[in-house]
């Protein structure tokens, strides 16, 4: 049974002001002990350090990340068996693994993994630890986990010996491979040293999860040396990290910093104390940091595509021509051209460059046409007396903008909009059930890894209902069905075939939510002495989410700064 991803908000909540006391599995000395308590009084930062504006604090539990900063922090502080390629057409590439087999009915896959990998605190990775890696995330249940649910049990992933893993599917995975980019691998023996006993997984205790939320446990090009939650995290090179150090100008540490107020950011940025900004500036914002000297404006993208989600157990929103009519409210040229621009119209329920996607039926801006679709739907003689109320994530000054513009057009239909704010982690909260989530919400989403069908199952499968990305509540089990049979296909074509169905399905038939743009990331950082190798030589156009920000590939040049 899926379990919901609010008590991670809540453990986070209740860990406020706690710091990261040390690195290290259970059996530290004391000398870590004695690094541990200075590590508390503060820490002096690395002169080479890279700052980041960000949308809070991240989650450092793998079990539970999926969102932008906690994303960074787990591809920067975690390896994986499989990386994804920077060669457009290659997909993916071996990591941890040394290489891998497929049995001829799909449902043995059979990695051999590098010799030699060191954790943070010194152990060799094995194959117990992918083991216990997977084990943990399906049995918490939460971040990514939906993405194996219904093909990986706990206690069939197997490690045949130290370095040979087995996963046995229940079923056919088509995208098993490309999934695997989700999966962190946790270091076993300090994750379990450091579980407390008391907690909600039976003999797991509480399987680590207080440890986790200001530790690491893994072997990525850096550790964590301090957090404090929503304030920042800051982590520092691992100078035995297997994949090595060519780089001599990577950064030594980054930082990432609650920061995102439009005053402060521009202030930081003027005075070299911020290097890259978060992605959720105003235009106005970005224009003022552009005429910085030594600022430039990176333009890129993670996949992301702003929806609009209409909770379709809400009136009026349960109804499909009601739904239909607010598409029809929504001035998508202005989104596009003025708040969030480089952008493209959004066409369809996939991002466009994901693998799968096809463009469908597009709705446009029309104020008759919305007229005719309310006319038509179950409300048209009372939809007065059903006033529509719009949270936005107040984190991000431009998604009111939005809500403005679609409280201005639903008035000359008839409609009452008003308009509510709240913060991110209130949000998320808030569709933690279908009676308190939004009527009407905006936010971005991106698949999990570069395939179509994960993407749609992440927005409209069962799996992931309570959760900020399936704010719909969307009850279709044709839907649902159509998903879980596409992706336990494994021939490509045939596949791919199947997702273009759904998400005419959805556009057609069902329609719960307006697809405003495919977003095009925009940050401003300190180019004259940052070399982000991914904004400036181009590289796919387009990558899985957070892997923009991959720091051991940046350069640092103090002498230019």
């Amino acid at each position: 049974m899926k379990k919901r991803r609010v008590l991670s908000v809540v453990l986070a909540a209740s860990m406020f002001a706690m710091l990261l006391t040390g690195c290290g599995g259970g059996n530290q000395g004391s000398a870590e002990g004695s690094q541990a308590a200075a590590i508390g009084q503060g820490v002096a930062e690395a002169e080479s350090c890279i700052k980041i504006g960000v949308s809070g604090t991240p989650d450092l539990d793998p079990a539970i990340v999926n969102t932008g900063s906690s994303l960074i922090a787990a591809i920067n502080i975690y390896d994986t068996l499989i990386f994804p390629s920077n060669e457009a057409d290659e997909g993916v590439i071996p990591r941890v693994a040394e290489d891998w087999t497929i049995s001829e009915d799909g449902l043995t896959y059979t990695f051999n993994l590098k010799k030699g990998i060191k954790f943070h605190n010194g152990d060799e990775l094995t194959a117990s630890d992918v083991v216990y890696s997977m084990d943990r995330l399906l049995t918490i249940g939460e971040g990514y986990a939906y993405i194996f649910t219904s093909y990986v049990e706990p206690g069939t992933t197997v490690a045949v010996d130290d370095y040979t893993v087995e996963f046995h599917l229940k079923q056919a995975y088509g995208p098993f491979i490309n999934a695997l980019v989700r999966l962190y691998i946790l270091n076993e023996d300090e994750v379990k040293a450091n579980t407390q006993s008391a907690g909600n997984y039976g003999e797991n205790g509480d399987y680590g999860r207080t440890y986790l939320l200001t530790h690491d446990a893994g072997s990525g090009a850096y550790k964590a040396v301090e957090l404090v939650q929503q304030d920042y995290f800051y982590a520092e090179q691992n100078p035995d990290w297997f994949m090595g150090w060519e780089n001599e100008k990577a950064p030594k540490a980054f930082k990432q910093m609650a920061i995102t107020e439009a005053t402060t950011v521009r202030t930081m940025i003027n005075n070299k104390e911020m290097d890259i900004t978060d992605t959720w500036q105003s235009v106005e914002t970005l224009s003022a940091l552009s005429k910085i000297d030594g600022i430039s404006i990176a333009k890129y993208s993670n996949g992301l595509e702003y929806n609009v989600y209409m909770n379709t157990q809400a009136a009026p929103m349960d109804d499909i021509n009601f739904r239909r009519a607010m598409n029809c409210v929504i001035d998508y040229d202005t989104i596009l051209n003025s708040i969030f621009p480089d952008s493209v119209k959004a066409i369809g329920p996939v991002p466009a460059g994901v693998m799968g996607h096809v463009d469908t039926k597009a709705f446009k801006f029309d104020i008759e046409q919305a007229k005719k679709y309310i006319a038509a739907s179950k409300y048209a003689n009372d939809y007065a007396n059903y006033p529509i109320e719009i949270v936005v994530n107040s984190d991000v000054s431009d998604l009111e903008k939005i809500a403005l513009m679609m409280q201005s057009a639903a008035k000359e239909i008839g409609v009452t909009i008003t308009i509510a704010k709240a913060p991110w982690v209130s949000l998320i909260d808030q569709m933690g059930s279908v009676e308190t989530s939004p009527q009407i919400t905006i936010i971005n989403s991106a698949p999990p890894f570069d395939d179509a069908g994960i993407y749609l199952q992440s927005r409209y499968g069962d799996e992931t209902k309570g959760t900020w990305e399936n704010g719909e509540w969307l009850a279709d089990s044709t839907v649902n069905d159509m998903i879980e049979d596409a992706l336990g296909t494994t021939d490509t074509d045939e596949r791919l075939a199947k997702y273009a169905d759904i998400q005419n399905y959805i556009v057609d038939e069902v329609c719960p939510s307006a697809w405003l743009c495919d977003l095009s990331e925009r940050c401003a950082y300190q180019s004259s002495y940052v070399t982000w190798p991914f904004v400036e030589q181009g590289g796919v156009p387009q990558c899985v989410n957070g892997y923009s920000q991959v720091y051991s590939e940046f350069e640092y040049n103090l002498d230019q700064k």
